[in-house]
């Protein structure tokens, strides 16, 4: 998420500090949340703002504050858990948007852990790639499935 903004680098930053990142957090702006979610899709235009203004209520939730730092504080474990991808054995497809936040590098490191599986990109797409390109996604999931549903459906 750091990646989508400075202003996100910077709310990240904050969160991992104590008594601040509460305080951040706590204080939450729309026009903040906006930017950091904007950083996640190649058009802004792509997040609906009812569905902006509804992820803005959630947040403003009694205590959605304390799991989101906890969420961003434990960020590293992240990778840990990556590594059970190697325990997957059914089909895999991992799509990416070509504007993802993910580095290249990093998708792929992902795509070598589970055994045998796919990977494309989908142009003009970021991280929040079912807002940008819903119909691409679509599509790369209903042509997966026509290939692996033998095996799908075990």
């Amino acid at each position: 998420m750091a990646r989508s903004s400075l202003l996100a680098r910077l709310v990240v930053m904050a969160a991992g500090m104590p008594v601040l990142g509460e305080t951040v957090m706590r204080l939450r702006n729309f026009f903040i949340m906006k930017n950091i979610l904007e950083g996640g899709v190649s058009d802004p235009h792509s997040i609906p703002p009812q569905l902006l203004k509804e992820m803005y209520l959630t947040g403003n939730r009694k205590n959605h504050y304390r799991a989101f730092i906890s969420l961003l504080r434990n960020a590293g474990s992240w990778q840990t858990a990556a590594n059970d991808y190697a325990r997957i054995r059914v089909p895999a497809l991992f799509l990416w948007g070509s504007q993802d936040w993910t580095r290249p590098d990093e998708r792929e490191q992902d795509r070598r852990l589970v055994p045998g599986a796919e990977m494309a990109t989908v142009e003009r797409g970021g991280h929040f790639l079912p807002l940008d390109r819903p119909d691409e996604v679509v599509r790369y999931l209903r042509e997966f499935y026509r290939r692996h549903s033998p095996r799908l459906a075990r």
